[in-house]
């Protein structure tokens, strides 16, 4: 069993200081104070012994000092200012001792007396540096959430030194403790001050322990699967979903240790407010279903409904100043026109989304489907002004279940591409290698249950490969000895015991009949164009079947 849990966004609280006028202001001047806000870093218990040490600052007026000077200890230290984070940082040229320190950061304006701001942090006993040795399963960890951020369109990502080191030491306290999350209340992005490998109670704590000074959020998993797999499994998981979405992460750390795996996500300042959608518009692979095991459920405010339902669909809004966001209109649509019953969770209804909305399919989406979905969303900022955002857009399913993910991981960029050039349009093309042992759909290799048959100079292709490869289903009946084909509104009959065949109840004569051979159904090839309204080719030099449809 699967569990996801993952953390709310982290919000700053900023400190209001004033700073006193000095003399006479300036002619013209209005104001007789000038207040700031500031974000110290770091703060608390710090486990690492050359953390950044600095302030971020948010001036009422927009200002920059004059002048500004940094003191750690008392002993004045060089700190570099970036103006476009507004960000004052020191980092220490050798490790810092363990012990208690001081810092102030120093600001001059003109017209103004002098301001400073002073804080306190600790290096633990026993402090180390970051890590910043990275595996290859922590490179393929972070080659996952860039696919899945190049298919929504967002700019990728890099690895952070603090953020691997506070996934690293999160993953091994929970491994070590072997914490529980199915059958006790242990939430696992908590940590247990009295176990060992303890670094900070909270993400907040720990982001604090490895000096890690920006905003961010975490997602763990707990299951049997390689690090790729649980990343998937996050993604595909509405609520885990969301910090994958926001255009402003710039960095992560990764890592798994057991069967824990922890992300950790880190945020610059947005630049405005804006919507994404999840699955994207013309993404051509999207999985049809979501089998829950996630906590909080998404089900949980819907006592008669039950898993599976349908692959959820997301939207969200992130940006400077965002508060929250109240969802006034969503729909979804099958390619025939028809509205497809959705539950909705959204802030009013579900007290673990503030900036996002989903909706869950009440059932399972066809496979091969083409859907259109629209969502419309009144935003409110922090200063009480309200704005609306609105978008629809159209996704297709894909062919069969799974092939969306190994496509994407195994090229992101041809994935992409497919999405901007083809659009909800794109055929599949499955091919059989009479020689091979497994066929390719849309370039995806899958293994034959059964290789191809060769019987008097006619190709045949088991019925179970044919059903896999194009998404449908069969069964087998023995009254008859048929095999029953069906995808979407056709249902094919394929007799071995005489030469006909059936499509939706209507029987046609064939020359070239299914064959019972050693008790599985084999379908000769020049019978699946009449039968499947595909367009079925045979390349004799390479002996190879290939079906479009």
């Amino acid at each position: 069993m699967k569990v996801h849990l993952r953390i709310k966004w982290l919000y700053r609280m900023l400190l209001i200081v004033c700073l006193v006028v000095s003399g006479l202001l300036p002619a013209g001047h209005p104001t007789y104070a000038l207040s700031f806000g500031a974000l110290p870093f770091p703060n608390g218990n710090v486990g690492i012994t050359q953390p950044d040490i600095g302030a971020e600052i948010d001036l009422s007026e927009g200002k920059t000092p004059e002048s500004y000077h940094f003191y750690l200890n008392n002993e004045e230290k060089p700190v570099i200012y970036d103006p476009v984070s507004v960000k004052y940082t020191y980092r220490p040229e050798a490790p810092l001792p363990p012990g208690e320190y001081t810092a102030r950061l120093v600001f001059s304006f003109a017209g103004y007396q002098p301001a400073s701001y002073d804080w306190k942090f600790t290096i633990t006993a026993g402090a180390s540096t970051l890590s910043t040795t990275v595996t290859k399963e922590q490179d393929q960890g972070l080659k996952a959430i860039n696919d899945y951020r190049a298919k929504l369109g967002l700019a990728a990502v890099k690895f952070s030194d603090a953020l691997n080191t506070a996934a690293l030491k999160h993953a091994e306290y929970l491994d070590m403790n072997q914490v529980d999350p199915i059958h006790t209340s242990v939430s696992l992005h908590d940590e247990n001050a009295s176990l060992n490998g303890y670094i900070g109670n909270s993400v907040t704590e720990r982001y604090e322990y490895v000096g890690y000074s920006r905003a961010g959020s975490e997602d763990v998993a707990y299951n049997e699967a390689t690090l790729v797999e649980a990343i998937d499994s996050l993604f595909d998981a509405p609520y885990h979903r969301s910090p994958f979405m926001v255009p402003s992460l710039t960095e992560i750390g990764v890592y798994k240790k057991g069967n824990y795996h922890v992300i950790e996500f880190g945020y610059a300042d947005g630049i405005a407010p804006e919507m994404t959608v999840s699955p994207g518009a013309n993404d051509v692979y999207v999985p049809t279903s979501f089998d829950g095991h996630e906590s909080p459920d998404p089900l949980r405010n819907y006592k008669s409904a039950d898993y599976p339902v349908g692959y959820p669909i997301m939207a969200a809004v992130n940006g400077p100043k965002v508060k929250g966001v109240r969802l006034l209109e969503s729909g979804l649509k099958d390619e025939k026109g028809s509205k497809v019953n959705i539950l909705v969770n959204s802030p009013e209804n579900d007290d673990h989304l503030e900036n996002e909305v989903m909706l869950l399919p009440a059932k399972p989406l066809a496979l091969d489907s083409t859907y259109i979905a629209q969502i419309k969303l009144e935003v409110t900022m922090v200063d009480g002004s309200t704005k609306q955002l609105e978008k629809e857009w159209s996704f297709r399913t894909e062919p069969v279940s799974g092939i969306g993910v190994k496509k994407l991981h195994q090229d992101a960029k041809a994935y992409t591409l497919q999405m901007a050039n083809y659009g909800l349009n794109r055929n599949h093309t499955v091919t059989f290698g009479l020689d091979d042992d497994s066929y390719r759909l849309d370039l995806v290799s899958y293994p034959m249950m059964q290789k191809p048959l060769i019987l008097d100079g006619t190709s045949y292709l088991y019925i179970r490969d044919l059903a896999a490869a194009l998404g449908a289903e069969v069964e087998w009946d023995d009254s008859n000895k048929a095999a029953i084909y069906r995808k979407k509104d056709k249902t094919i009959i394929f007799y071995t015991n005489r030469n006909a065949y059936s499509i939706n109840g209507q029987e046609f004569e064939t020359s070239s009949p299914a064959q019972l051979y050693h008790e599985t159904t084999m379908i000769p090839v020049r019978l699946l164009s009449e039968t499947l309204g595909a367009k079925v080719s045979y390349y004799e030099p390479t002996r190879t079947v290939s079906i479009t449809y």
